[in-house]
């Protein structure tokens, strides 16, 4: 079959499954992405616009020589640098078309959810895409959804950089190019490439099924078409979904996990955990620096170091806390894996879980139990009985002292009146002092 043959036929069977699954198209309104010279469906069938980066001039001076004698459309929405949802606004279709387009597209799920806000309720979606395995793809790896979502959620930017260097480098005339990364980052490399390679056989399974569970593609799959003598792609068509419940692929539901309650912890979220133990004031990264002066000699920032290795081999975020001790006394924080510092101010506070090791028992003449410090210090044994530091042995042995001492005392005050005179005079001492102080 001739490439002319082909094209032919490639139109005829889009046209029939779009059809099948859209009759009343010519009573609906659409729009049609990256038409070029070869739309779906025309004006004088039905109520579709067209959209495109470049408007119809730019897109005759950039392509015609890769489609001699064709016809371009006329593009109703110039995008330019803008995203679809800028561009189209509040306008709504009842379906979309886009023929070889999603595989350019750098951000997959961010398109789709743009092209959802855009449908009206249960509007379809009709897409062609070329199937990897018989285009200048190839040898290249599949995009898996994992990769998808990590450029949805990577702060609203996709590193495009990563996209052109696995097409360079997996290329099928790779053989005869230069790869070099200063100009991949300076975005110097400039031809046709796709952003992301998919396959037929799994696209449903390794795709979309995985997306939907994770609540990242809200859509049914009505259709996904094959023919073999087309072997460079294949056709799927999508139905909006307002329920989640309701969604399927080809009528079999498909099990979505529950929204995620924002009021929930993930005790795995390292970003959020970092973020409260520096908020809580208990990781001192000057005192870190000082006390382990090798972390200061490395250059690693200081609490990225405590929190993903220092906890686990004895350093501690300051005088505050004890790691070591943490961990050894919480086999269970351990086990998990957590991080023991943000463990304690999270939960082990509030269970009564200790951050430092009990303080050793003082010895008795160090310890007065009338004395202010005394009691401060037995306060901060968190629960512990606050006369718990005394020597209790110690402590009696010096009562019965005193006890003997008082004795000893009042039999000198009993003795005969002669006697302590005697003894006055011999020390020369007057009767006034020695009455008011007893002697030793």
């Amino acid at each position: 079959m001739s490439d002319i043959e082909k094209d032919k036929k490639r139109d005829i069977v889009r046209r029939r499954i779009f059809m099948k699954n859209v009759p009343n198209y010519a009573e609906l309104s659409g729009l049609e992405i990256g038409a070029l010279c070869s739309p779906l469906l025309t004006k004088e069938e039905s109520n579709v616009k067209y959209y495109d980066i470049f408007p119809k001039e730019t897109l005759i001076e950039h392509f015609q020589e890769f489609y001699p004698g064709r016809t371009f459309v006329d593009v109703d929405f110039v995008a330019k640098t803008r995203s679809l949802s800028e561009v189209l606004g509040d306008i709504k279709f009842d379906y979309f078309i886009a023929n070889h387009v999603i595989e350019h597209i750098p951000d997959f799920i961010g398109f789709f959810k743009a092209v959802y806000e855009s449908l009206n309720d249960n509007g379809k979606f009709f897409l062609a895409i070329p199937d990897r395995r018989f285009t200048f793809d190839v040898d290249r790896p599949e995009t898996s959804a994992g990769h998808l979502v990590v450029d949805y959620e990577n702060n609203g930017s996709v590193d495009a950089a990563e996209h052109i260097l696995d097409a360079l480098i997996y290329h099928q005339d790779r053989d005869h190019l230069n790869i070099y990364w200063s100009d991949i980052e300076a975005q110097r490399y400039n031809f046709v490439h796709h952003h992301h390679v998919f396959n037929y056989e799994n696209f449903l399974d390794k795709i979309i099924r995985p997306l939907i569970r994770m609540r990242y593609f809200p859509f049914s799959v009505l259709d996904c078409h094959y023919e073999p003598d087309l072997d460079n792609e294949f056709d799927i068509v999508l139905e909006k979904c307002t329920d989640w419940d309701q969604i399927h692929i080809l009528g079999k539901k498909v099990p979505v996990q529950p929204p995620q309650d924002e009021s929930s912890v993930n005790i795995y979220d390292f970003r959020l955990q970092m973020s409260q133990i520096t908020k809580s004031g208990w990781f001192d990264p000057v005192w870190y620096l000082t006390t382990y002066p090798t972390v200061r000699i490395s250059g690693l920032n200081p609490l990225k170091h405590y929190y993903f290795w220092g906890a686990y081999h004895g350093f501690n975020p300051s005088e505050r806390f004890d790691s070591k001790y943490y961990l050894d006394t919480n086999p269970d924080v351990r086990q998990a894996g957590l991080n023991p510092l943000w463990h304690y101010l999270h939960n082990g506070a509030q269970e009564g879980r200790q951050p430092l090791p009990p303080k050793p028992f003082a010895p008795a003449q160090a310890f007065d139990p009338g004395s202010s410090v005394g009691k401060e210090e037995g306060e901060e044994q968190d629960g512990q009985d606050l006369g718990a530091g005394v020597n209790r042995p110690a402590a009696e042995a010096a009562e019965a002292a005193e006890a003997a001492e008082a004795a000893e005392a009042a039999e000198a005050a009993e003795a005969p009146a002669e006697t302590a005179a005697t003894e006055e005079n011999a020390a020369e001492t007057p009767a006034s002092e020695t009455d008011s102080e007893p002697k030793e």
